[in-house]
């Protein structure tokens, strides 16, 4: 995947309160992780957001941006899932096709021995 600017960027600031820009950079660093597929970095990262998010208040615009965010790191999910998916069907075509394959050739051999024992 391509690497995408995070749109919150210019809000890890330090005008905003210490705890602020830390659910800023958790969130943008699970869009990073989420862009490499390191799902469990992800993961981690919405862990620590979730206890940070438990000792303050958010204000609305900081709620906003987040959600924002969430949108992003969601619609990476939902390609790596997608992708996953039609991966998982193509190998599963490849498997039916390749069963079929062993299939034919084992009662292509079978024949085969069958007929040099009646000769």
């Amino acid at each position: 995947m391509a690497n995408v600017e995070w749109p919150m960027d210019h809000l890890a600031c330090s005008s905003l309160p210490v705890w602020e820009q830390n659910l800023l950079s958790l969130t943008m660093q699970a869009g990073q992780a989420a862009e490499l597929g390191r799902w469990d970095q992800v993961e981690e990262c919405y862990r620590a957001r979730g206890e940070q998010l438990r000792n303050h208040t958010i204000p609305p615009a900081l709620a906003a941006d987040l959600t924002q965010l969430d949108r992003m790191v969601e619609a990476r999910i939902i390609n790596a899932r997608t992708a996953l998916q039609s991966q998982m069907i193509e190998t599963a075509k490849t498997r039916k096709n390749l069963q079929g394959l062993r299939s034919w050739q084992g009662e292509r051999e079978t024949e085969s021995i069958f007929m040099n024992r009646q000769a």
